[in-house]
């Protein structure tokens, strides 16, 4: 019962819903019906479904502010359209971005792997 409320909550939030208005006729449901014991397990879900989102939203790891704008512009011609942007310290030049199920690696570290490979091989 939890994952069906927790999944119709988000949803309508998804879809514009005033929040305020959403969330105080919940609880008075809640109330109404007798089921205020659910709602611990509701919010545990919807954090749950709040991670799952991000996890799968798009995202673009940098390695310098530099290189921002020309990560911006090859993610979106790879197909990762986003302005979440972040330096990820651990990067010594280029970039990598993640959609979905799509990731996309054009990092330093990448390109010296592919190129060991294509010498190996």
């Amino acid at each position: 019962m939890e994952k069906q409320y927790a999944q119709a909550l988000a949803q309508s939030l998804k879809n514009g819903t005033d929040e305020e208005k959403l969330i105080s006729g919940f609880v008075t449901h809640l109330k109404e019906e007798g089921r205020m014991k659910l709602l611990p397990g509701i919010l545990r879900e919807l954090k749950s479904i709040q991670a799952r989102s991000q996890k799968l939203a798009p995202h673009i790891e940098i390695a310098s502010e530099s290189e921002k704008k020309q990560a911006l512009e090859e993610a979106k011609e790879a197909g990762i359209e986003t302005d979440s942007v972040s330096i990820n310290e651990s990067l010594i030049r280029g970039w990598r971005a993640r959609s979905g199920g799509i990731s996309v690696d054009r990092s330093a570290k990448q390109a010296l792997v592919d190129l060991y490979q294509k010498i190996t091989n």
